[in-house]
């Protein structure tokens, strides 16, 4: 029997099995697919170093900084836009990208309107529940209705707010985008910024490496679980090749919408079912494109686009560069039809020849089913609190219900530390009631 066994090795599994390795108890990380990481992965491509996951950090994100400076790692910041393009209905408009975030920031402005009342403190969404219910039933597109808009300013703030919600405006809840402003000092220069600008030199995986370096504790790659059972005696595992693990507590730090895959015994209670079945609501792709033409830094948004946030992630030799891009729905993006991919960045940006594309289907994958964190109408004033709470010495982490940078590496990391807090408590209960 081991103290603790922590279902799901992405960053809240491995910073959760830290803790508790450090605290003295015998921990085992069990993971589903042949690598640690969950949905940050730094993988080779085209000779280049790629974050096919999660890649920006800040200093704003205050476990992952910590993380970073315990770790000695170095940071760098992507390089200034040379031409921002946004499309007004077909009509595609250049200049700075400080007049394009200009006509944003009316937009963004008028939407997260209230927001410093109803998340005074960005940390606890549940703090004035009162003043944000409102807000909360709505959808992304709902919000986008009730505003005095612009057509231009519509249409900078839709492509703004797909590549923030990685998924349909309509599937996607509205206080979403108010968190990300909270947390980044209600500012949308800032949510910008702590969202898209600064990544780590060595990649996410360096930091994946330093968190599981810092405690011993045993891993198991390619260990999917279908079962957790609890008893008088505690926890058993069941892992899909038929395996039985024996453990006093469990933390399972699964994506949302991949915990309806493991069976619970007894029943997880109707409202954390409910929490479940609600999901989060990213339906997403972060595509990488290849591609030959002038060596010019490029941001260019538009909505309804297969991947309508494209930008230059790296300038290379020989006149080509790295494109980063992201959409609202994996499906409608094919990367290994390069005529389609092609043609697609020939409506956004034209002028360049794509050499390669590539992209991970978060979607598809059964141990994601789905980018970051975006969660449904509703998710707060209904779900939140529920999918938080322990069941016995059964306890629940991930960036997906965590109270800060949900859908971010910070909020991965700060649900792995309250997942470990509460594992050790529930042990320590179950030793007293012995």
């Amino acid at each position: 029997m081991v103290d603790v066994v922590v279902v799901g090795g992405g960053f809240a599994g491995v910073t959760a099995a830290r803790e508790t390795a450090l605290r003295g108890a015998r921990t085992l990380l069990l993971e589903a697919r042949d690598r640690l990481g969950g949905r940050t992965w730094t993988a080779p491509w085209e000779g280049l170093d790629i974050e096919l996951g999660g890649g920006w950090v800040h200093w704003h994100q205050p476990n992952t900084w910590t993380e970073i400076v315990r770790a000695g790692l170095a940071v760098e910041v992507g390089e200034e836009t040379e031409v921002a393009a946004w499309y007004v209905g077909d009509e595609r408009r250049t200049g700075t990208i400080a007049e394009r975030d200009a006509v944003a920031e009316r937009g963004w402005n008028a939407f997260v309107e209230g927001a410093e009342e109803s998340l005074p403190l960005p940390h606890d969404p549940l703090a004035r529940i009162d003043r944000l219910a409102r807000l909360d039933r709505m959808s992304i597109a709902e919000r986008m209705a009730e505003l005095d808009l612009t057509e231009e300013e519509r249409d900078v703030l839709a492509a703004e707010l797909e590549s923030l919600a990685s998924g349909p405006l309509s599937e996607s809840g509205a206080v979403s985008v108010l968190r990300w402003h909270a947390l980044s000092g209600y500012s949308l220069a800032l949510t910008q910024y702590a969202g898209g600008r600064v990544t780590l030199v060595e990649g996410t995986g360096a930091l994946l490496r330093a968190i599981a370096g810092g405690a011993r504790f045993e891993t198991r790659l390619e260990a999917p679980v279908a079962a957790i059972s609890r008893s008088a005696t505690g926890i058993e595992v069941r892992l899909r090749d038929g395996e039985a693990v024996a453990a006093r507590a469990a933390i399972v730090a699964l994506p949302l919408n991949a915990l309806a895959a493991v069976e619970f015994d007894p029943p997880l209670p109707a409202d954390k079912r409910a929490a479940i079945a609600t999901g989060q609501a990213s339906t997403g792709i972060k595509v990488f494109i290849r591609a030959r033409g002038p060596a010019i830094q490029q941001n260019a948004i538009r909505p309804g686009h297969p991947f309508g946030y494209l930008a230059t992630e790296h300038l290379l030799d020989g006149g080509e560069q790295v494109m980063i891009g992201f959409g609202i729905d994996g499906a409608a993006c094919d990367t290994s039809d390069l005529a389609s991919v092609q043609r697609r960045l020939d409506d956004i940006i034209p002028g360049y020849e794509v050499v390669a594309a590539t992209a991970n289907d978060w979607l598809g994958q059964e141990f994601s089913r789905g980018t970051w964190a975006i969660h449904r109408p509703g998710w707060y004033t209904t779900h939140h609190a529920n999918a938080r709470r322990p069941e016995g010495p059964v306890v629940f982490a991930g960036s997906d219900i965590a109270n800060g940078w949900s859908g971010f590496i910070d909020g991965a990391i700060e649900s792995g530390f309250r997942g470990a807090a509460l594992a050790l408590d529930a042990m320590t209960s179950h030793r007293r009631a012995a």
